[in-house]
């Protein structure tokens, strides 16, 4: 069994033992900005962006999950975005989400996807946005199980990749 749940100082532990599994890998599901952050911080940022305090320029309000096992282990991270920008619009999409290093391979990311989708049709958001660089065939094969229609494809500028952009109709799910 899998779930979304909200993080929670008692996630801590698990928490760090999922960002180490990450190692020195520059892509992780949390920004740069806010990886580094102590967890305690961490939870407090996620509070004030879920909620639309004192976010920063070109921030919009967003939600965080943790994608657990029925042992709560950290499996993964989902940031739900509650509307989107001109950057989320471009290249970026409501939903960023990743699956733990060592747990690859194992089709949670479709799972946690699909879980991902209701908390965003939760949340009032009918039509998403899902997209990931062209090279990721396994996050594409994710958002396709989860009916994901693919737009077009644009360049990143900043990181020099193609984003396939997919839309995922919620209207009538």
């Amino acid at each position: 069994m899998y779930k979304l749940v909200k993080p929670t100082l008692a996630y801590k532990e698990k928490y760090l033992a999922y960002i180490k599994d990450w190692g020195d890998q520059s892509m992780t599901p949390l920004t740069s900005d806010i990886k580094d952050m102590s967890y305690e911080d961490l939870l407090s940022y996620f509070y004030q962006a879920e909620h639309d305090i004192n976010l920063p320029r070109g921030y919009v309000p967003d939600s965080n999950y943790f994608f657990v096992n029925n042992r709560d282990e950290i499996l993964g991270f989902v940031n739900i975005r509650h509307y989107l920008n001109d950057i989320l619009f471009k290249i970026r999409g409501h939903i960023a989400y990743g699956i733990r290093p060592s747990k690859r391979g194992l089709g949670l990311s479709k799972k946690m996807l699909k879980l991902a989708l209701a908390k965003a049709k939760e949340k009032g958001i009918n039509r998403v946005l899902m997209v990931c660089d062209k090279s990721n065939i396994a996050s594409a094969k994710a958002i396709i199980a989860n009916k994901g229609i693919l737009e077009n494809e644009v360049y990143d500028v900043t990181d020099h990749e193609i984003i396939q952009r997919y839309w995922i109709d919620l209207s009538g799910a």
